[in-house]
């Protein structure tokens, strides 16, 4: 099947199902995979014939097979169609196989159910709308997480440099600013992550014994034991993530006592201010990205801007920071 064009009117998603999915009825599948709808939602869909398996109309008590593919019509729910002309898309590099962006605070990397449009990916396939190949993907940052991220333009790129994160033969190093004066300038951390059983926001997550194996590696860059507004002072933590789970860096600062600022899901605060400036989104910052080149297999590394908000509030604490 052809891939769908993001930078035109979404009208059905398409999922395919996979051993780690079962077992699992349709309804509890797509709520998984959608968690922005309820499996009540997705009972009455599959009861009026909006959701199909191998292009056939699915029974809601039935359970999935590997390798079945289930199509969901969303044309009766559909959001108003809005251009996708309203983000920039900075480029950090670019060549015939990789194109590399640092994503601004604030923007949503791919549409989902609440937000189909207005995503980096949809203005990513309005400019490439007539390349043969789209850039994919190769992962993704949350919506309020700023820096690299590397997407691929052919198949073989892509395939190779997904071979390469689940060989874990990249590196992620991100910038945090976060609360506390930490009492070591450098450690891992090692709890395991899985999802937050006990939270109605569906995408929480939470350290649990049950969870997937999760690693970082932090070390203070810089602190600032006297800060107006943080009793407990702030400092400027480098981050490299070993496994990428969800939400990895924001839990696990978080987890050790030293949330990341204005992290509206694990921190302490919506908002706040340093100095005159306002801060209403996590100062977490994808800031390096490594990987060997998909064709040529050198090394190559991307260093992505700081945002205008952490960069100022970098200058204001710290000595300026490159």
């Amino acid at each position: 099947m052809k891939e769908k064009d993001l930078a035109k009117p979404i009208l059905s998603f398409k999922f395919v199902v996979t051993e780690d999915d079962l077992p699992s009825r349709p309804d509890k599948f797509l709520a998984k995979k959608m968690p922005w709808r309820s499996r009540t939602f997705f009972q009455k869909m599959i009861n009026s014939g909006e959701v199909t398996i191998n292009g056939k109309k699915c029974r809601r008590g039935r359970y999935l097979c590997a390798d079945e593919t289930i199509i969901v019509d969303i044309s009766n729910y559909q959001q108003e169609f809005s251009p996708p002309n309203s983000i920039s898309i900075d480029k950090i590099y670019e060549d015939d196989d990789i194109l590399v962006i640092n994503k601004a605070p604030g923007v949503i990397v791919h549409p989902t159910g609440r937000h189909l449009y207005n995503t980096l990916m949809n203005a990513v396939h309005s400019e490439y709308a007539d390349a043969e190949y789209r850039p994919r993907l190769i992962h993704r940052l949350d919506k309020d997480t700023s820096g690299a991220l590397v997407l691929a333009k052919n198949e073989p790129a892509r395939s190779e440099l997904a071979r390469q994160i689940e060989n874990r033969k990249v590196t992620k190093n991100y910038l945090a600013l976060s609360h506390g004066v930490f009492s070591c300038r450098s450690g891992e951390i090692n709890l395991p992550i899985g999802h937050g059983n006990y939270s109605h926001i569906r995408i929480k997550q939470e350290i649990s014994e049950k969870g997937l194996r999760a690693k970082s590696i932090f070390n203070v860059l810089a602190s600032a034991p006297c800060v107006q507004g943080f009793p407990a002072g702030l400092s400027l933590v480098k981050v490299r993530l070993i496994t990428g789970r969800t939400h990895q860096i924001r839990l696990h600062l978080s987890a050790i006592g030293h949330p990341i600022l204005a992290d509206k899901l694990y921190g302490r605060e919506t908002d706040c201010f340093i100095e005159n400036i306002k801060i209403d989104t996590q100062l977490l910052h994808a800031w390096k990205f490594g990987c060997y080149h998909p064709v040529t297999r050198k090394e190559i590394e991307f260093i992505a801007a700081l945002p205008p908000v952490f960069s100022g509030c970098v200058k204001e604490l710290f000595k300026p920071f490159r």
